[in-house]
Parts: structure tokens; C-alpha cells; sequence
């Protein structure tokens, strides 16, 4: 698997946009260098490439690459944020996906859209998530650019905390899911469980202390920042082990491992 990764640069929480991020908190610059290190250095381990895009002065949240957009074999549709503190991470992405020869494929103006943040997929099936950032009609442009991609569903999210759709919910195949069902309108649960064979419903410790839904999954491991037990048991039902990466840094900002990496599908 080849994926995008922007190392940290900030030192402290400056801005607020989402209900994780505490103004004036203190990220340990050092701890996240080195968590940030740790899971690319375990991902290489597990087989997977990783290119390195030099973080921009300027725009701390950066390093949460899977946010700046959607990478489907040679094309990239970039993110257009829906807070200003972000914007500006995208003309960084664009350049860097135009010199590694990807056609950039824009959305149209007016149309909010978060990358990978509310595009959650596995293999070429994929949900999409609205509620807080990206739009609801970003799918429909989404499936004009990208008409390889199957869309099983629209899921709309309730609950501030869960801003994008993949802190609520996580691929682990093609037939397994984790999700946090209060995050969910009813509606949107009814089509998780309806849709996925095996939907694995998380409990509040594992989406609120440790992101468990913001996993990655390679092979028959998925990687988490923690979980409980009885997560850890419902995996190894499903036939995967569990490897930990703290992420107690990032997750100050409102991310986790999922949103530090851009997939290239």
C-alpha cells in the first residue's frame, strides 16, 4: 500500500474547530515527532510505501494528511475545507500530487468537502459522511469524478465530536465495520447494518479515549492508538490481531491514526 504522510510541526493548540481541540493546550513536540516516526517506521514494516510531503509554515494541522483529499489511481480530488484555519494546507497537497503526476480534479465552489476525513473505503466501496464538514451534495460530485467508486451509503453524523465520518466508523474488510452508534442518526445506522455483514459497535471508551475508529488496517492487523478488551476480543473473532501506536498528541487536535495518513487507492 503506497500513502502520504506530513510530519508534525506545532507545539501548542492556537485555534479551536472542533470539540478536541482546547486552546492553549500543550502538545509535546518531541513525543509527537516520535509517535509520528513510530507509525511510520511500523508501516514500513508491514510492507506499506511511504511518501513524505514537507510540512508548510503556517498550517499545523497538516499532518493530518488523509484529511487534504481523496487519491484514486492517477486522479486527486482535494479537500475544500470548510474552516479557514485549513484552507490553506490544500494548494501544498495539490503541488505535490501534480509533480508525482496525478490529475488534480477540483470540486466545484461552494461545495465543502474533507477528504478521506468523510470518505470511508475499503478496497472500491466506500461510505460518505455529512454533518459537520463535508456537505451532503459532495457525493454526488464525488461519484461524477470518480464513477469507479462504489457508494454504499450517505451517514450523517449527530455528535460534534465525531466531525468526520471516520471517527465514528472504520473499514476493517469487506464484510466487517467499527462504528459508534450514538454518533449516528438512526437512519444511518440502519444502513450500516443493513449494508455490512458484521457491523462490530464500539463502546464509548473506545471511540471517545482511545479513536478506535480512526484505526489502519494491514493485512490481519488492525493498528489503534488502544482499545478494551472486549474490542481487542471482538477483532480477534473476526480473525485480526491488534497492534497499539500511541497517539495521545494528535489526539489533542482531534485525530488519530487514520487521519494521519493519506491511502493513495
Amino acid at each position: 500500500m503506497r500513502r502520504v504522510m506530513c510530519p508534525p510541526t506545532y507545539f501548542e493548540i492556537e485555534y479551536s474547530i472542533n470539540p478536541w481541540m482546547k486552546l492553549g493546550t500543550k502538545v509535546d513536540h518531541e513525543l509527537a515527532d516520535r509517535q509520528w516516526h513510530e507509525l511510520v517506521e511500523l508501516l514500513r514494516r508491514m510492507g506499506d510505501t511511504i511518501e513524505v510531503i514537507e510540512a508548510a509554515p503556517g498550517w499545523p494541522d497538516m499532518t493530518f494528511a488523509g484529511d487534504a483529499g481523496l487519491a484514486w489511481r492517477n486522479r486527486f480530488i482535494p479537500s475544500r475545507f470548510r474552516h479557514a484555519e485549513r484552507a490553506g494546507e490544500v494548494e501544498h497537497y495539490e503541488r505535490w500530487f501534480r509533480a508525482e503526476g496525478f490529475e488534480v480534479c477540483p470540486m466545484p465552489d461552494g461545495v465543502v468537502f474533507e477528504g478521506l476525513g468523510d470518505v470511508v473505503f475499503h478496497n472500491g466501496a466506500a461510505f460518505a459522511g455529512h454533518g459537520f464538514r463535508s456537505g451532503e451534495k459532495a457525493v454526488q460530485h464525488l461519484t461524477r469524478l470518480v464513477p469507479e467508486l462504489r457508494i454504499l451509503g450517505q451517514l450523517e453524523t449527530v455528535d460534534e465530536r465525531y466531525f468526520h465520518l471516520a471517527m465514528a466508523l472504520g473499514f476493517i474488510d469487506d464484510s466487517t465495520v467499527v462504528y459508534y452508534e450514538p454518533a449516528f442518526t438512526a437512519a444511518s445506522v440502519q444502513c450500516i447494518r443493513s449494508t455490512i455483514p458484521r457491523a462490530i459497535s464500539v463502546s464509548e471508551t473506545d471511540a471517545n479515549e482511545y479513536f478506535a475508529c480512526n484505526n489502519l488496517v494491514v493485512g490481519d492487523t488492525v493498528i489503534l492508538d488502544n482499545c478494551t478488551p472486549q474490542l481487542r476480543a471482538d477483532l480477534a473473532e473476526a480473525g485480526y490481531d491488534v497492534a497499539t501506536c500511541d497517539m495521545s498528541e494528535f489526539k489533542k487536535s482531534g485525530g488519530s491514526l487514520r487521519c494521519l495518513v493519506l491511502t493513495l487507492m
